[in-house]
């Protein structure tokens, strides 16, 4: 009997239930004790199962270069906002949701008139008003605070028209500064009814305050459970634990997904059914990125190999509610590896399947795709260092950080399904066959495409199909050259939080206005350059189009250079030479 039957066996919905109902009690902001109190949960819990555990507390006040800065720890109380004129009517409360108050808001009240800024230009003209806007970030924030407003409220235009959306500042050691005005959301449908009263020439005046404060000692408490052995390095699958309370497919749902691995190992191997083939197997709990990047650290320091890593992220959608596809997000292709291949089969043996009309062949009873890599979880942080490492998440999700990505929306079969499967990938690594998978993804691959993104691609899986071994029918492409070298100062993945705080606000807004808005895909384009830079110094000609053909669309030129100059004034690479 095979790994992935027998863990599948262990099932329990009770559990799988009660483990969602317990963990998403907590109000798990980054930085908060709610926080550090869902991570005791989880040590509790693994110790319970009678599993070997450790915790690592890792300041927040430390530098994780490049990826989290020393961040900000923070605390709340309480949070309220009501319309007092034309009209009394709430319009924001923790009681009512725990996204209400964006994370990191400062303390303080309020009573003003509103101001609608549809985007964070407008933020200018609110000097002495409450800000209502749909264009939440954080150098939104400061351009209010700079502007003279008392307030904030944000909502989002595409959320659930009762849903309270979740936002937060995430402030460094040098935004300290800024945080001087209260921030709550709104829902949508409340938002849209002010903005009518605003436009028919109505003064629309709300009253409100945060309770909250700032910690000077908080921890990225992170959780590690250990089965076996190897002197081959060590695989991990993780999830992070972290944001608000009450919501649950993102990130509770991984984070069951990884405890119902460990546990169905557990009883696996006490009863003697699971034989894990002289692996080494972590289960990691992690606050997203800021968390993970100092776990890492301290994995290395303590001299330990990491061979690769499963991220579950957002796994346990009702697709019919949340409208979700689950996504097999893969790593670059100069990381494709055994794992990802056996990820990919555990997963088509594990979910849920049909069989067709009239012949052998089966399929999963699900929305399901394999996707190119792109940035968004831990896996990041993995993937920057060199190490494989695949995503598995469910998007789009119509409830996704908003107070409504709830319980109900959680489908438990598939959380545990996800879970187990993901530990048989590992397990059953020795069996799998990577030949079939890379002439699947490259046939995917090449047939999406044309132009230069087509001709890298073949550059790419030639070169990768030489390591790996395998005999693949591919072009012969040269790549251009531009005769000037960039390369790589540190490894590790870059964050635009990471840039503010070492470039400023001011440089933030910059980026924003120069990349981000013309070219959608640069902060990603920006990590995949950071993966290719491992292999050494690189012409600058020849990464954009490493570059290009990951992403499957030609990145500018210009942008590129932007970009670039970007990592060079943030200390990640050195262009010439």
């Amino acid at each position: 009997m095979g790994s992935l039957q027998v863990l599948s066996e262990y099932f329990s919905r009770a559990e799988v239930e009660y483990l969602a109902e317990e963990l998403s009690r907590y109000h798990r902001i980054q930085g908060s004790p709610g926080l550090e109190e869902a991570g005791k949960f989880l040590r509790d819990v693994l110790t319970d199962w009678g599993l070997e555990v450790r915790v690592y507390d890792l300041p927040y006040s430390s530098e994780a270069f490049p990826t989290s800065a020393p961040v900000i720890g923070w605390f709340v109380a309480d949070g309220y906002a009501e319309v007092v004129k034309p009209r009394r009517r709430v319009i924001s409360s923790l009681r009512h949701a725990w996204t209400a108050v964006i994370a990191h808001s400062p303390p303080g009240e309020f009573e003003g008139s509103v101001c609608y800024a549809p985007t964070y230009r407008h933020v200018a003209q609110c000097r002495d008003k409450v800000v209502l806007t749909p264009d939440w970030g954080f150098d939104t924030y400061v351009g209010a605070v700079e502007a003279g407003a008392i307030a904030v409220i944000a909502f989002r235009r595409g959320a659930p028209p009762t849903a309270y959306p979740y936002y937060g500042l995430f402030p460094t050691i040098r935004d300290a500064g800024y945080l001087k005005i209260p921030a709550l959301t709104t829902t949508r449908e409340v938002a849209e009814e002010i903005i009518a009263q605003l436009e028919r020439g109505e003064e629309v005046v709300v009253k409100g305050y945060v309770r909250s404060g700032y910690r000077e000692v908080a921890y990225a408490r992170v959780v590690e459970a250990s089965i076996g052995r190897s002197s081959e390095g060590e695989y991990h699958l993780v999830a992070h634990y972290c944001h608000p309370g009450a919501t649950v497919n993102d990130n509770v749902s991984g984070s069951v997904g990884v405890l119902s691995a460990a546990r169905a190992a557990s009883l696996a191997m006490r009863e003697g059914r699971l034989d894990i083939k002289d692996r080494s197997v972590k289960f990691v709990w992690v606050p997203e990125h800021h968390g993970t990047a100092r776990y890492l650290a301290e994995v290395f320091r303590e001299g330990r190999r990491v061979a690769g890593a499963v991220n579950l992220d957002m796994i346990g959608e009702k697709q019919c509610e949340t409208g979700s596809v689950l996504n097999l997000v893969r790593a670059p292709i100069r990381l494709l590896s055994k794992l990802e291949a056996s990820v990919y089969s555990s997963l088509m043996s594990g979910l849920p399947r049909g069989s067709s009309f009239s012949s052998p062949a089966e399929f999963p009873l699900l929305r399901f795709s394999i996707i190119n890599y792109e940035t968004g979880s831990d896996h990041d942080n993995y993937v920057s260092l060199g190490i494989p490492a695949v995503m598995l998440n469910q998007w789009p999700d119509r409830y996704y950080h908003t107070s409504e990505d709830t319980l109900e929306m959680m489908n438990p079969r598939l959380v545990y399904s996800i879970g187990v499967a993901s530990l048989a990938a590992v397990l059953e690594l020795e069996g799998v066959r990577v030949e079939p998978y890379l002439h699947m993804v490259y046939g995917l691959d090449t047939m999406r495409v044309s132009g230069l993104p087509l001709e890298a691609r073949y550059y790419l899986y030639g070169k990768v199909s030489r390591e790996l071994g395998v005999d693949l029918k591919v072009p012969e492409i040269q790549p251009p050259t531009s005769g000037e070298n960039v390369r790589l100062v540190r490894e590790g993945y870059l964050t635009s939080l990471y840039i503010r705080y070492k470039l400023g606000v001011d440089f933030i807004r910059k980026l924003r206005e120069e990349l981000q808005d013309k070219f959608r895909y640069s902060m990603l384009a920006l990590a995949i350059a950071g993966v290719y830079l491992l292999e050494g110094a690189k012409d600058v000609e020849k990464l954009r189009f490493e570059v290009s053909g990951e992403l499957g669309v030609e990145v500018p030129k210009d942008v590129f250079d932007t970009l670039l100059d970007v990592a060079e004034s943030a200390g990640y690479v050195v262009r010439g030479g």
